[in-house]
């Protein structure tokens, strides 16, 4: 923390360490096991991401599950030399139990990593380090210096809150005018938007979380044999994609070397995470270029894939030298 407290404003003020406390003014906020928690520990989050991180504290990472997966999806995604990311003050908006913080830590990066309720997962996970500072804060009121950072990361977070544009709006303006920003959304396609998790979402979004999980937590045996099975025929691919309720990762080409038992284990992860979460709402690649352009100094690009669509910034031949 005291590597970062520069970062810190709130309300306008700036902050200070006091015994487990930040004081900021007049307020004071909690420092609980080192964390500053500006956001109580229960949130619209709770339920959905908090279950999977009860259940499933370590599968996203690469160190755990023995894959390059966010790694490579990060270099992929960003089109940033590795060596781009060290030394740079990073803020994550969005980290989750840590398995993009991991890879941003071990490219050099210094990281202040900010989530909506309790990061205790994400400490356990990644230890302490001077080049880590985790927050506990929404990223729509974000308390820290505008304009102070390196690079602002947003990566598979923006769909999940109440209001993606005003969301992609706040963490913006969080960036130095010479940074460079990495934000994902879930695209605003035909081919992303009629599969079967918009169409079971309205149903499932309002289960509870336990009886969800349990449901395909039954269920994904079953379901990972038959998908397998469908996926080796022709168009296979698209039958699951658009009617089979699961997300099967056996011909993913980063994932696939893993056993059947983790695959399965990916599979109830990631498909109660698609059903499970309060809000899912993909913004248009028209909508993230307005902001960006009103927004952003540093040229930037727009990619629209078929299920996601990502905000990079391009950088020059000096910054990728």
């Amino acid at each position: 923390m005291d590597h970062f407290i520069s970062y810190f404003e709130y309300r306008g003020m700036p902050a200070e360490i006091n015994g487990n406390s930040l004081l900021f003014g007049q307020t004071r906020i909690p420092l609980r096991n080192g964390i500053p928690r500006f956001t109580p520990d229960q949130s619209y989050a709770s339920g959905n991401f908090s279950r999977l991180r009860e259940k499933h504290p370590r599968l996203q990472l690469d160190s755990y599950n023995g894959t390059t997966d966010r790694y490579d999806t990060i270099l992929e995604r960003t089109k940033w030399p590795p060596a781009f990311f060290h030394g740079k003050t990073v803020l994550e908006c969005g980290c989750g139990i840590g398995p993009d913080t991991e890879v941003l830590l071990a490219l050099g990066a210094r990281v202040v990593a900010v989530d909506l309720t309790s990061l205790d997962t994400a400490l356990a996970n990644l230890g302490r380090c001077d080049d880590l500072c985790l927050v506990q804060a929404d990223i729509t009121d974000l308390p820290l210096r505008k304009q102070a950072f390196d690079i602002v990361f947003c990566h598979r977070v923006l769909q999940h809150t109440p209001n993606p544009a005003h969301t992609l709006r706040h963490i913006l303006q969080f960036v130095k005018r010479d940074g460079a920003v990495f934000v994902h959304s879930y695209a605003k396609t035909l081919y992303q938007l009629f599969t079967w998790k918009y169409f079971l979402r309205p149903i499932t979004s309002r289960m509870s979380a336990q009886r969800l999980y349990k449901l395909i937590t039954h269920y994904a045996p079953g379901a990972f044999a038959l998908t397998t099975a469908v996926s080796r025929m022709p168009q296979g691919h698209l039958i699951n994609h658009f009617l089979v309720p699961f997300h099967n990762h056996r011909h993913h080409p980063r994932l696939n070397n893993l056993s059947d038992e983790m695959l399965i284990e990916y599979a109830i992860h990631d498909t109660f995470d698609a059903l499970s979460p309060r809000y899912d709402r993909p913004m248009s690649a028209k909508n993230i270029r307005i902001i960006a352009k009103g927004m952003l100094a540093a040229p930037f690009e727009i990619i629209e894939r078929p299920t996601i669509t990502l905000l990079r910034t391009v950088l020059s031949s000096a910054q990728t030298a």
